[in-house]
């Protein structure tokens, strides 16, 4: 199965919000310079995205729960990136643990959120 395939197999509201979120790691990704190239393959069942070329950001993996009808973010929970968010904009997401944001798939995407934090993560290493 490759990233197409297990986008494929999300029912329909909840791969429309998958593929939404993707696209705006890829858009970002190609918009940034110094983000370099972004690799996406699945990694523990979840579409994952990951720089090189440089190695300008950490791993940030997606996937999502039909039945809560949520969809989650995560990073590798060695970073610092949820607990700089939670402290910074502890109301911008619904932050668990050190390595999910979960979002609501009955709620609008938040694109200006999100952009912030995908931004932050394709350049965690950089700063």
């Amino acid at each position: 199965m490759d990233t197409t395939d297990k986008l494929a197999s999300y029912p329909d509201g909840l791969q429309q919000r998958l593929s939404a979120v993707r696209a705006l790691i890829i858009d970002i990704g190609k918009s940034t310079e110094t983000i370099g190239t972004l690799d996406e393959s699945l990694k523990w069942g979840q579409i994952s995205f990951a720089t090189s070329k440089p190695k300008s950001g950490t791993p940030i993996r997606i996937d999502g729960d039909a039945d809560a009808k949520t969809y989650s973010l995560y990073v590798p929970c060695s970073t610092s990136l949820i607990e700089d968010f939670r402290t910074v904009h502890p109301n911008m997401f619904d932050y668990h643990g050190n390595r999910e944001i979960r979002l609501n798939l009955n709620h609008p995407l938040p694109k200006q959120e999100l952009i912030l934090f995908l931004t932050a993560s394709m350049t965690y290493f950089l700063d």
